[in-house]
């Protein structure tokens, strides 16, 4: 059950002000480093060069599903097995693969670039739909408030021409987190805080400044899944 909430624009510690503030997407971050891992069968974190690689595509504005395809292209020539199988895979060993689907899509975006759109927005339409019986079927009036805010947004995506659609879902995704985190009272904010810290703190000297703050807000909306019961908006969980 969901704690009395407050004022969501109550001040909050310094460690939630930087959470906050920052404009990061980290459902890119945690998405790619988890699929690549998923396929490794082994590892719970990337190093700080994998995850500063990850970053450099997002700046890039590459879509994570050409990012996947990269590393599934990867795994499918066997490359892991001729690592051998006592030996751990990085990422970076994969760039390779993903930078020959980056090339693809480019071409494909600049020749077929309504195609590349009818694409987006048939996804956009398969979340709404997702988010649709989410909402019938959540009974706290505050957590639908959210999903409704989050589904007008997708509803306005999907009636625009707009060529960023992947990297609009980010940010919407990433609102929606950030105004549910926001509208907690500070002592739950303080405690989700403490234990995303937690868990970054292990890793946090091999990370980037960047990376880290990624992986903090990666974290945060984990345990805010977790403790609130929320539904990944863009997924299928």
């Amino acid at each position: 059950m969901l704690r009395q909430w407050v004022d969501p624009h109550v001040k909050t510690g310094f460690v939630s002000v930087l959470l906050l503030g920052m404009a990061y997407k980290t459902s890119y971050l945690k998405e790619i480093e988890g699929y690549f891992l998923s396929l490794m069968g082994k590892g719970i974190m990337l190093s700080s060069k994998d995850y500063n690689l990850i970053l450099n595509w997002r700046k890039r504005k590459i879509p994570k599903e050409i990012v996947f395809k990269g590393i599934r292209n990867a795994f499918s020539t066997g490359l892991m097995e001729k690592k051998g199988a006592d030996r751990a895979l990085s990422l970076s060993q994969v760039a390779s693969y993903v930078e020959e689907e980056i090339r693809s899509y480019r071409i494909t975006a600049g020749d077929e670039s309504s195609e590349a759109m009818d694409s987006g927005h048939k996804r956009v339409s398969g979340i709404i739909e997702r988010l649709n019986n989410t909402i019938k079927s959540e009974e706290r009036e505050i957590v639908r408030s959210h999903y409704l805010r989050a589904r007008n947004k997708l509803l306005e995506l999907l009636h625009s021409k707009r060529d960023d659609i992947y990297e609009v879902l980010e940010e919407i995704e990433e609102d929606f987190y950030n105004d549910f985190f926001e509208a907690l009272p500070e002592k739950e904010q303080d405690k989700i805080n403490t234990e995303a810290e937690l868990r970054v703190s292990g890793r946090a000297r091999q990370m980037t400044e960047k990376a880290r703050r990624d992986s903090l807000l990666s974290f945060r909306n984990e345990l805010l899944r977790r403790e609130y019961g929320l539904s990944n908006i863009l997924g299928d969980d």
